[in-house]
């Protein structure tokens, strides 16, 4: 993912919150008034501050961020399955 450290900072930063809010979203996210569920959203993306360093020091976030995505969707997928039976 060499290329991606060529797109401006904004835009890996963006990147980054987008992948933290779709983990929030299928992993921890619960019914929430909307005004909460905003302010979740803002403290994720202020929070993504860290990955975003972390990218930048040479971490894989994204591509961790990529499979935890791809975990998660299989486990639901999986638990859908053994509820059906």
């Amino acid at each position: 993912m060499i290329w991606i450290n060529e797109l401006p900072y904004q835009v890996v930063y963006l990147i980054i919150v987008i992948l933290a809010s779709i983990v929030y979203k299928l992993a921890f996210a619960r019914k929430l008034p909307l005004l909460k569920s905003i302010m979740v959203y803002i403290f994720l993306a202020i929070g993504c501050v860290i990955l975003f360093v972390f990218h930048y020091m040479g971490f894989p976030i994204m591509v961790a961020m990529l499979l935890t995505i791809i975990m998660v969707v299989v486990t639901r997928v999986r638990l859908s399955f053994v509820k059906r039976d």
